[in-house]
């Protein structure tokens, strides 16, 4: 009888909690209206892309504020705010975030959508001049909500992230009693990998032919350089790491790893995300790594992360489990920097979500923290001490692209150069017909990538599991919940010396 009566007191609790933020946006703005003009243009922009199916997914929108986004590292923030001048800086961030979204919005509305649109505002259809618009729209209505003296108070409250599980599946699916098994599979595959990390090289079996990818443009490590950009980027009022282009592109170019490949088919070439005559492809001629920066804490500090996300045709062959098998693979490598430049921390996982796993510094850590009702965290091998001064090498296997081994050595001499793109390119990728489409649909999911894992593993309750997924929509955990952009990730996992 009282678990007949859970789903519904869930339910009620989970409506209450959105309930709210949607009551306390909606009381902000009648006690002061806004323009009605600015309304107006949000509002039916918002409807054409929800219409149209092109809303990038990577960004939280803010409930009552539409020209504001977040991600889980500036909800993380809205706790640290103690002057003015921080809280202008988030503020300014939310917004950033949201333009830097519609823009690729905008470049995905379908012509006939634009022409529309544009006719209803007024203006040529004009893709360029309606982003203008929104970076326009934005700033009066920032400017409009800033005078009422509240406006922090109710950002604070409103202002919150998503998760990736659904409890309403787990209920469904009997997740006490069936993660049971999926935390034994887990455990043993876990074990599996471990022991691939301990071989020695010659006991790595080659199922077809080792072929290195490296980045086109080299550039050696020097710790001073990255200490003095380090410095520059934290010269703001919240003090978090935010580096200017120029920086960046240094940053991506020194940490960029090696990628050592088991080549049997075509399945197993890193390649550029495209779209062809009819679905999306991955253009093996063009060997391309997408890389975004993200933050997260060590030891309660805010730190820097390079994300670097690499592309394949296919998960497949016989290494694959045959449920984890369709279009598109991937892997995305992230290095983690502390506040004095050094790496401390590369984690990795698909780019499904699953098959995470952390590689620490070893001096760093204490002790890995137990993860109550949840699988700990995985730590198969530990960074290489002469990383980063040699480059950061990962050997995979064929087809299923798991990590064999971990290494640091120089770049080799022969290699398969790769091409260095943001990632934000996956989000409005060029079509043949003079359009723009993403690789992800509107709920962050990528296209013809599915899978029948959702079949089996409903009851962990991650909607499309096994599918690849947007930047912000990475599930890592099938028993537990945890998300690849958590910012408390690495200070929940482990006690750091």
């Amino acid at each position: 009888m009282r678990k007949s009566c859970f789903l519904p007191v869930i339910l009620i609790v989970i409506l209450f909690v959105h309930g709210c933020a949607s009551l306390v946006s909606y009381q902000f703005n009648s006690r002061s209206p806004r323009p009605l003009e600015d309304e107006r243009f949000f509002s039916g922009l918002d409807a054409a892309v929800s219409k149209a199916g092109v809303q990038n997914a990577a960004y939280f929108k803010v409930t009552g504020f539409p020209y504001l986004r977040a991600d889980r590292f500036l909800v993380s923030l809205k706790d640290r705010l103690d002057n003015n001048d921080q809280k202008d800086q988030w503020v300014r961030w939310l917004q950033q975030l949201d333009i830097e979204a519609r823009e690729s919005e905008i470049q995905n509305l379908p012509a006939s959508t634009m022409e529309k649109l544009t006719a209803g505002f007024e203006f040529a259809a004009d893709r360029n001049r309606l982003q203008e618009n929104v970076i326009s729209y934005s700033n009066k209505l920032l400017a409009h909500d800033r005078l009422q003296p509240n406006f922090f108070d109710v950002l604070e409250k409103v202002v919150q992230s998503s998760d990736e599980y659904s409890t309403v599946m787990r209920i469904f699916g009997l997740y006490p009693i069936t993660s049971i098994p999926v935390a034994v599979v887990t455990d043993h595959v876990y074990s599996q990998i471990a022991k691939w990390h301990q071989l020695a090289p010659e006991e790595r079996q080659v199922r077809g032919t080792l072929a290195a990818y490296g980045p086109a443009e080299d550039s050696d490590f020097s710790m001073a350089e990255i200490q003095q950009i380090l410095e520059r980027s934290k010269q703001n009022p919240l003090g978090v790491p935010r580096p200017w282009a120029g920086d960046q592109k240094t940053l991506i170019a020194v940490f960029a790893p090696v990628i050592v490949q088991d080549m049997v088919a075509d399945y197993d070439k890193i390649g550029a995300v495209a779209w062809g005559q009819k679905q999306l492809e991955v253009d093996s001629k063009n060997s391309t790594v997408y890389y975004y920066f993200s933050h997260a804490y060590f030891k309660g500090e805010p730190v820097l992360q390079i994300n670097y996300v690499f592309w394949f045709k296919a998960r497949s062959g016989p290494l694959a489990p045959r449920i984890e098998r369709g279009n598109f693979d991937g892997l995305t490598v992230r290095v983690s920097l502390s506040p004095a430049g050094a790496p401390f921390m590369v984690d990795i996982m698909n780019n499904c979500g699953c098959y995470h796993f952390f590689v620490p510094r070893k001096e760093n850590i204490k002790r890995i923290l137990p993860s109550p009702f949840a699988t700990d965290a995985f730590v198969p091998t530990w960074l290489p001490h002469n990383f980063p001064r040699e480059r950061l090498t990962i050997r995979l296997n064929s087809g299923w692209h798991q990590v064999e081994n971990i290494a640091a050595r120089k770049r080799p001499a022969e290699f398969i150069a790769y091409n260095l793109i943001p990632y934000r390119q996956l989000e409005m990728l060029p079509r043949s017909d003079n359009a723009n489409e993403s690789m992800f649909t509107s709920s962050g999911i990528g296209k013809y990538s599915e899978r029948i894992e959702p079949l089996i593993f409903f009851p962990m309750g991650i909607p499309d599991i096994g599918n690849m997924r947007q930047r912000g929509h990475h599930a890592i955990k099938f028993v537990g919940r945890a998300h690849f952009d958590d910012p408390h990730i690495f200070d929940l996992n482990f006690e750091f010396n």
